[in-house]
């Protein structure tokens, strides 16, 4: 049986991660530890998923209005004000399966800086440049899920015009492997399909 909502989705998610061993039960409060003591992990499995949400975001999940535009900040402000967690070899190999056609020009090279946590792409086309800065964060409202996010910067050489924007995936948990890998290669293609 799924879960009737996400946040209770969510619980079931660390339930199952102590009960595997992924989670240290150290940094999960006293109701997770009870529940992953004495509910069977079949049962905790079947709570880890929304049905409901899952099916209604495969039809609405990103959309153009999902991109916000920054006023009164400039991109590189933005960037140093939301620290990115590391990516690890997985999601680095998302970004290098996403290379070949990333907003329509053949190959478009993501390059990793690991000291920001980072991973870039830059685009020139239509009297304008681009740039896409994606980092995985850890959501305010509750740390223990992330998001990934995805900062653009968009410049007109011709009257050094410059736009800033971003958007954000849904929330994952990081230990979730196949969901946060599923839910990169979604956030990637979304970004890439709206061509901002």
């Amino acid at each position: 049986m799924p879960a009737k909502s996400q946040k209770q989705a969510n619980l079931f998610k660390l339930v199952r991660g102590v009960q595997k061993g992924s989670i240290s039960p150290k940094k999960v409060s006293l109701q997770v530890r009870k529940m992953a003591k004495s509910i069977k992990p079949s049962s905790v499995k079947d709570f880890t998923k929304v049905k409901e949400i899952v099916n209604r975001l495969k039809e609405s999940e990103y959309s153009l209005s999902k991109f916000k535009k920054v006023e009164n900040k400039s991109f590189d402000a933005l960037l140093s004000e939301n620290n990115g967690l590391p990516f690890d070899n997985k999601e680095l190999l998302i970004f290098q399966s996403k290379q070949n056609g990333f907003t329509g020009f053949g190959k478009t090279p993501f390059l990793h800086n690991k000291n920001k946590n980072e991973m870039t792409a830059e685009v020139f086309s239509n009297n304008s440049a681009k740039k896409f800065v994606f980092k995985k964060l850890i959501d305010v409202k509750d740390e223990s899920v992330n998001k990934y996010a995805c900062f653009i910067e968009k410049s007109f050489p011709d009257n050094n015009k410059k736009e800033v924007f971003y958007t954000l995936s849904n929330n994952f948990i990081e230990n979730e492997i196949s969901e946060k890998t599923k839910m990169l290669g979604d956030f990637i293609n979304r970004i890439n399909s709206y061509g901002i």
